[in-house]
Parts: structure tokens; C-alpha cells; sequence
């Protein structure tokens, strides 16, 4: 057996498609809908460091951004994982 499959966080990705350039940019949009996020929280998440998020989270990323939560996350096999950090 190779591993469970790792999430991987696309918010970056997602951000550049909807022209939001900056991490303060995104707050202020997550702001204006009632999420707060404390600044390294909020790098890590959009950095993809993170290992877990509130539930809110991801629903206010999705409505902020226009987008499904499948947008945001990827599903890596363990094997693409150890391809991409070889």
C-alpha cells in the first residue's frame, strides 16, 4: 500500500485566475463577509502550509473567489507527491 492521497490547496492558483495579486487583497474580500483569519494563518493556508482549516474557511475562500471548494483543493497521489519533491 502506497499511503493515503494528501490535499493540496490551489488557493494561489485561484487567486491568480481571479486577478486577486495579494494575501491582503483576499482578507479584505474575506473580511467583508464576516471571515477573519489571523495573518500566518492566512499565509499558511494560501501558501498551501497549512494542515488544517476551520470549516468556515473553505466556504468563505469559495464564495470570495466565485469558485466551488473543489477548486481549492487538489487530491495528490503519494506517489506524484514523492515525483514532485525527488
Amino acid at each position: 500500500m502506497s499511503g493515503p492521497v494528501a490535499l493540496a490547496f490551489r488557493i494561489r492558483v485561484v487567486m491568480a485566475e481571479r486577478g486577486i495579486r495579494s494575501v491582503a487583497a483576499l482578507q479584505r474580500k474575506l473580511k467583508s463577509i464576516g471571515i477573519t483569519i489571523s495573518v500566518p494563518r492566512r499565509i499558511r493556508i494560501v501558501d498551501g502550509q497549512s494542515t488544517h482549516v476551520s470549516a468556515a474557511v473553505p466556504g468563505g475562500l469559495a464564495t470570495v473567489l466565485q469558485c466551488g471548494v473543489e477548486d481549492l483543493i487538489a487530491a495528490v497521489s503519494p506517489e506524484l507527491r514523492t515525483q514532485a519533491v525527488s
